[in-house]
C-alpha cells in the first residue's frame, strides 16, 4: 500500500512539473496537449485504480469503491477531449463579468458604509475600481486573459510538483 501512494506520488510529480514546465514556454501551443496529457494521467489514474480494486477484492473478497473510481477515471478522461476547448474559451468572460459584478458590489458596500462610519474608503473604491477593471479586460481581451491566467497556472503547477517531491520525502519515513 505504501508503494502504491509513493507511486501516486511520483505519477502526480512528473505530471505537475511536465504540464506547468509546458504551459510556462509554450502557452498558446501547449494547450492541446495539456488537455491530452490531463486525459492520459485521469486514465493512468483509472486504470491503476481498477487495479488496486481487483487487488484488495483478491485479498480480502469484499467489493470496494477504487473499482467504480477507476471507470469513472476512465469516462472522464475520454469525455476531457471533447469538453475542454469549450470550458477553456468561457472562462474569461464568465470571470469577467463575476468580477465586474463584485467590483459594483464592492463600490455600491463601500459606499453605503461610507454614510454610517462618516470615513471614505478609499483603499475599498480602489480595490472595487481594480476588480471592475480586471472584469472588462477580461470580457473584451479573453485570448490575452487567457494566456495569462494560464502561465500563472503552469507556474503554480511547478511548485505544487516541488512540494509533492518534499511530501514525498517527509512521509517516505
Amino acid at each position: 500500500m505504501v508503494k502504491q501512494f509513493q507511486l501516486y506520488r511520483w505519477l502526480r510529480f512528473v505530471f505537475l512539473l511536465v504540464t506547468g514546465i509546458l504551459i510556462v514556454i509554450e502557452p498558446i501551443k501547449s494547450l492541446n496537449i495539456i488537455i491530452y496529457l490531463v486525459s492520459g494521467y485521469i486514465a493512468v489514474y483509472g486504470i491503476l485504480s481498477i487495479m488496486d480494486g481487483i487487488s484488495i477484492r483478491r485479498k480480502t473478497g469484499e467489493s470496494n469503491v477504487a473499482i467504480g473510481l477507476g471507470i469513472g477515471a476512465l469516462v472522464l478522461a475520454a469525455a476531457i477531449p471533447i469538453i475542454a476547448k469549450l470550458i477553456v474559451i468561457l472562462v474569461p468572460p464568465v470571470l469577467g463579468i463575476i468580477l465586474l459584478v463584485n467590483g459594483i458590489n464592492q463600490f455600491r458596500d463601500s459606499n453605503e458604509t461610507k454614510k454610517q462610519v462618516k470615513i471614505t474608503p478609499w483603499l475599498d473604491y480602489f480595490y472595487s475600481a481594480l476588480l471592475m477593471l480586471a472584469g472588462i479586460m477580461f470580457i473584451l481581451q479573453p485570448p490575452k486573459t487567457i494566456i495569462f491566467i494560464y502561465q500563472l497556472f503552469g507556474i503554480s503547477l511547478i511548485l505544487l510538483a516541488f512540494f509533492e517531491i518534499i511530501n514525498s520525502r517527509l512521509y517516505r519515513n
